[in-house]
């Protein structure tokens, strides 16, 4: 059955992710644009996981949204600052999706 939580879940990721990834462009807060995007960011972030766990389980809601908000920055530094992860980093992430794969779909929280 779905469950809009997750819908709100993965707003709250996507939001997390567009703040994090930005912080290096606010240039310490003094770009005005990137500051305001940000803050914006963040706030969306913390309201829709709020709202996520309504619905969620503490945990399960917590951990999906770090998991993957650690893989969403990843890929978002690849694509703005031209990072490149290497092996262990790689190994590292897909852990973190085997982790929430199984938490998703085996867990009786």
């Amino acid at each position: 059955m779905f469950n809009v939580g997750f819908l709100w879940l993965a707003l709250s990721i996507c939001s997390e992710i567009t703040g994090t990834s930005y912080i290096k462009k606010t240039n310490n807060f003094r770009n005005p644009a990137m500051s305001a995007l940000v803050i914006g960011a963040y706030s969306l972030c913390y309201f829709a996981l709020t709202k996520a766990m309504g619905y969620i389980p503490v945990g399960i809601a917590y951990s999906l949204w770090c998991g993957f908000g650690i893989i969403g920055v990843t890929i978002f530094s690849m694509i703005l600052y031209k990072q490149k992860p290497d092996f262990p980093a790689m190994l590292a992430m897909g852990l973190i999706i085997t982790g929430g794969v199984i938490m998703n779909v085996f867990s009786q929280m």
